[in-house]
Order: C-alpha cells, then sequence, then structure tokens
C-alpha cells in the first residue's frame, strides 16, 4: 500500500505530464468503447428488427415422418402455449406462420421467393417493422393480399393492384397455382429483398391444403434477446417430458456454425411416431449477425493494440526522461532502505495507476458521447434497420470491455518496464552524486 500511495503522489505531483499520459490512454480507450458499443447496439436493432420480420427470435415447430421424408406441419398451438406458461418465459409477441416456397409469375417473368403467412391482426409489431414504399395497409383486407419487395417488384415490373400468380407443391406433392393482389410495396435492403413476400395465412394455408388452424411454426418475440439459446434450451427440456424433441447441444457439437442444419440432420437420422418438435431461434437461423459482432470485437481490439503501439512509445520514452528527473530521489530512497524491488514497482505502479485512470475517463466520456448521440433523430431510410425509432443505441459488453482494460494496463506497463528495471538497478551513491 505503500508504494501505491508514493506511485499515486509522483503522479499528482507532475499533473501535467500525468495529464498528458492519461489523456492519450484515455482517447484510445473511448474509440474503441464507442466503436464496440455503437457496433453492438446497430447490430441488435438490425437483429430485433429481422425478428419482427421472421415472426420472432424463437421458433417451435413440429414434424411428422413419412418413410424417409421430414414435414413440419404443426397443429397443437395448445400444447405450444401450455409449455411456454410452464417456461415462465417473457415475451412481447406471439403468432403462427406458414411459409411456402415456390415461383411468383407475371407476364412471362418468375421469380423464386417464400411467401410467409401472417396473422397481420396479432403480428401487430410486423407492420412498424416494414416500411411501405407503394399501397397501403387498408389494401391487405383482401383474402389473397400480397406484400412484396421493391427488388422483386422492379425485377418483375409489378405495380400495386396488379394480379400474380404463385407456382407451388402442395402438402400432397400436388402442382398448384395460387392467385395473388399486390397490395403493396415495402422497402427492402438487397439481402432480404427475396424473403420479404407476405400474405394472409388463412390463404397460404388454403392453397397448401392445411387446416385453417394449422401452421408450420410457433412465434415468440422473447424480452431476453440475448439469451435466446439459453430460453431455447429452457423450452427444449419442458418438451422433453411429454413429447419427442430434437437435441440443440447436439446439433451444435455437429454443426456449430450451423444449428438449423444440424437439427434438420437429427429429424431425418431419427425415428419417432407422431409429432417431433424442435426449437429454433433466430440466431439460429442468421448466424451472420453473431459472426459480425465478434468480428467488429476483434477489430476494435486490433485498434486498440495498434493505437497503444503509438502510445506505449510516448510513454516510454517520457519515463526515460522521468528517471534522469527522480534519479536523486530515487537514490534517497534506495540510501533509506527501499530495496531494489520495490523502488522499480513505484514506476509500475505508476504504469497501472495511469492506465486505470486513464480508461475510466475514457469510458465515461464514451458513455456521455453515446447517450448525447442517442437524443439525436436521424430519418435516413439507409439507416433504419440499424436504428431503433430512428436513435442510435448502445450495448456495453462487460466481457469484451475488461478485456480491452487488461490489455491497456498490460501494454502501458510493458512501456515502463524499462524505465522500472533502470530506476531498480541504480547505485545510490552514485545516484547521489548525479547532477542535472
Amino acid at each position: 500500500m505503500k508504494t501505491i500511495g508514493l506511485a499515486f503522489r509522483n503522479l499528482s505531483r507532475q499533473k501535467k505530464r500525468s495529464f498528458l499520459l492519461g489523456g492519450a490512454i484515455a482517447f484510445g480507450f473511448f474509440i474503441v468503447t464507442f466503436v464496440d458499443a455503437l457496433a453492438g447496439g446497430s447490430l441488435r436493432n438490425l437483429s430485433e428488427q429481422f425478428s419482427f420480420l421472421f415472426g420472432g427470435n424463437i421458433f417451435i415447430q413440429a414434424s411428422q415422418k413419412d418413410d424417409d421424408k421430414v414435414m413440419t406441419l404443426t397443429k397443437d398451438a395448445l400444447f405450444i402455449e401450455d409449455v411456454l406458461k410452464e417456461s415462465g418465459i417473457r415475451y412481447t409477441a406471439e403468432g403462427k406462420r406458414t411459409m411456402l416456397f415456390g415461383t411468383i409469375i407475371y407476364e412471362g417473368q418468375k421469380a423464386v421467393t417464400n411467401i410467409s403467412g401472417c396473422d397481420f391482426e396479432k403480428e401487430k409489431r410486423l407492420k412498424d417493422s416494414i416500411s411501405l414504399v407503394q399501397g397501403s395497409w387498408e389494401n391487405m383486407q383482401d383474402s389473397n393480399a400480397l406484400i412484396i419487395g421493391e427488388t422483386m417488384a422492379e425485377n418483375l415490373g409489378i405495380e400495386v393492384g396488379e394480379t400474380v400468380l404463385f407456382e407451388m407443391q402442395t402438402a400432397k406433392d400436388y402442382a398448384t397455382v395460387g392467385e395473388f393482389k399486390i397490395a403493396a410495396i415495402n422497402r427492402d435492403p438487397s439481402l432480404l429483398g427475396s424473403i420479404m413476400v407476405y400474405s394472409h395465412i388463412a390463404y397460404l394455408n388454403e392453397l397448401y391444403e392445411l387446416d385453417e388452424d394449422a401452421f408450420f411454426f410457433y412465434t415468440i418475440m422473447a424480452e431476453d434477446h440475448e439469451n435466446q439459446d439459453v430460453l431455447a434450451n429452457q423450452l427444449e427440456a419442458i418438451i422433453k417430458k411429454y413429447k419427442p424433441v430434437t437435441n440443440r447441444l447436439e446439433a451444435v457439437k455437429k454443426n456449430p456454425l450451423n444449428i438449423v442444419r444440424g437439427i434438420n440432420e437429427q429429424l431425418k437420422e431419427a425415428s419417432w411416431e407422431g409429432d417431433m418438435y424442435s426449437v429454433i431461434t433466430f440466431d439460429d437461423q442468421v448466424p451472420n449477425i453473431k459472426q459480425i459482432l465478434s468480428i467488429v470485437q476483434y477489430v476494435s481490439l486490433g485498434i486498440l493494440i495498434a493505437l497503444f503501439l503509438v502510445i506505449m512509445i510516448g510513454i516510454s520514452n517520457t519515463y526515460k526522461m522521468v528517471i534522469f528527473e527522480r534519479i536523486k530521489e530515487i537514490g534517497t530512497m534506495r540510501a533509506l532502505g527501499v530495496k531494489q524491488k520495490e523502488a522499480g514497482r513505484i514506476f509500475m505502479w505508476e504504469a497501472v495507476l495511469l492506465s486505470l485512470f486513464g480508461s475510466l475517463v475514457g469510458f465515461i466520456v464514451a458513455i456521455l458521447g453515446m447517450k448525447v448521440l442517442s437524443l439525436f433523430t436521424f430519418t435516413s431510410e439507409e439507416l433504419s434497420l440499424f436504428l431503433h425509432n430512428g436513435h442510435w443505441t448502445y450495448v456495453l459488453n462487460a466481457g469484451s470491455i475488461s478485456i480491452k482494460l487488461i490489455v491497456v494496463v498490460l501494454l502501458t506497463m510493458l512501456a515502463v518496464r524499462g524505465s522500472a528495471k533502470q530506476a531498480a538497478k541504480l547505485n545510490p551513491a552514485e545516484a547521489l552524486r548525479t547532477t542535472r
């Protein structure tokens, strides 16, 4: 504690120098914290908006097996609702989805796509997530109304009010054609252009020859968006008490980068009678978002190290001057009985305190900067997917911040290490005789 006190006194004695060195550390920590948190918030907003477009962030479905063919078809919504009640999971929205794969045909032009059948009355947030560029929600009153993405509309030359055909296979593998009326065209980023096609679930079930109450999967929007995997495993454990269910942990072991494929392989390989349930998360279906966040964190760590390699040079050169300035002071301490290691530790503790204070200031400035930025409303359509109601948000990852703090402390100590060794090796008599 005495060594730490001396280190703190030395830093406070040279306020200007400590301010400059600490400011450099604070700037580096501010940059990486700001980038990390803003990227995390943007990706969370992107993930949440995608989740609403998909219907939720956790999906429960039942599959049946006929010989070697697996078909997804869920009929027992009451069973799923009982499972959700037993789990105690908090969620803000729920719904049923039927999704059919086929080909949209318009005046000889074709586009392969999936059509999502939704209950628009229950999925109220879906309306907030879809930005219409043509048409209106009032047009969705027709039973065969269809919403398509603007990319597809441009490629096919379709306008609101026109009729298209949808070629598909029924549940019994019969080829059929359905007729849809374009009710609206929504704005879509290129990566969603082929899946942002929506219709009424009742009409889609009719085309597929399903019962009115049947659907493909049951969706919920869990409040705890960050722990989808934990919640999905919890639901899986409850279902297992009553019905056959796939094993997510096994799917992760076999296909860590594609859990959905692992679950589908289980459905193909397993033998069962009746329904086999599966629980899938949004992250399972779109793992790239998590990968992007990991990449951003690695990049920000790289930026931090690059910044501190430059800062280290300044700190190292500064402490070489400090040794020369304090040479008599070090000689006096050594003459009074301070051991070599203790003399060196004073400099190392100065580095630790400097890095901790600098990082703390950088962290606080980053928080204030993000809070100020979040007050502004942005109307850019290009940025809308990354915003929450037009505002930037941020996510602080405690693990990532801790790792970066440790890196800052270690690099600062490394920069001072040479000066600390030099101070420890000084001969007391020679140091006292030295004149500046």
